[in-house]
């Protein structure tokens, strides 16, 4: 029986990033590599956007060969969803965060005030979450479904924690609705440089009663 020594190192790279076992996470580097590979394609995304850069943009940035990148991704398709994956993740941990910091600790209204900080000042991710999706309603199809499936959490995720800052309510899920359509549209607003109003702007003339 080979060892793991020769199925996953030698050579480094093709053996590494194509063997299951490999993938599975007995192999240290391979995890870390993946992640290099994806933290230099978010930065060129978010300089560039998707339509501009290139596999071999991604390969220069992260100071390896294009053939070597191509041990892990195939394509650049493969490549777009681990970076939409990663993103995405990011803002669900944000957004657990956030709730799970205000619980009995603040009202609804600081809540929300909260959100709208934290989310609108995060340029670099804004630009890169505007790029994600423009792709996935362009051509991809696996990346929408992928954004269909976690819009569906975070309005989930809000309407969980507003219920709970907040049981009178009348309705927590379309309060999360009026949230995240509120969020995404600032977002851009502020990526144009337009005038937005603020957290605490938007609350005062919130009536959720």
């Amino acid at each position: 029986m080979e060892s793991y020594f020769v199925k996953c190192l030698i050579p480094v790279g093709w053996v590494e990033a194509r063997n299951p076992t490999c993938q599975s996470g007995l192999n240290p580097t391979y995890k870390k590599k993946k992640q290099h590979i994806i933290e230099a394609g978010t930065r060129l995304i978010v300089q560039k956007g998707i339509d501009k850069t290139s596999l071999a943009d991604i390969a220069d940035e992260a100071g390896i060969s294009k053939g070597s990148l191509y041990y892990y991704y195939a394509s650049k398709n493969e490549l777009i969803f681990d970076i939409a994956e990663a993103h995405i993740n990011q803002i669900s941990e944000n957004l657990f965060k956030i709730i799970e910091e205000s619980k009995g600790n603040a009202t609804w209204e600081e809540l929300l005030k909260i959100l709208f900080e934290r989310i609108l000042d995060a340029d670099t991710r804004g630009r890169l979450h505007l790029y994600l999706v423009q792709q996935a309603l362009n051509d991809n199809e696996d990346l929408k479904q992928r954004f269909r499936k976690n819009y569906k959490e975070w309005k989930s995720m809000i309407t969980e924690g507003f219920a709970k800052l907040e049981p009178k309510i009348i309705n927590h899920s379309i309060l999360s609705s009026l949230i995240i359509a509120a969020l995404d549209g600032f977002l851009i607003q502020s990526l144009l440089e337009l005038d937005t109003i603020t957290g605490d702007e938007f609350v005062s003339h919130l009536d959720v009663k």
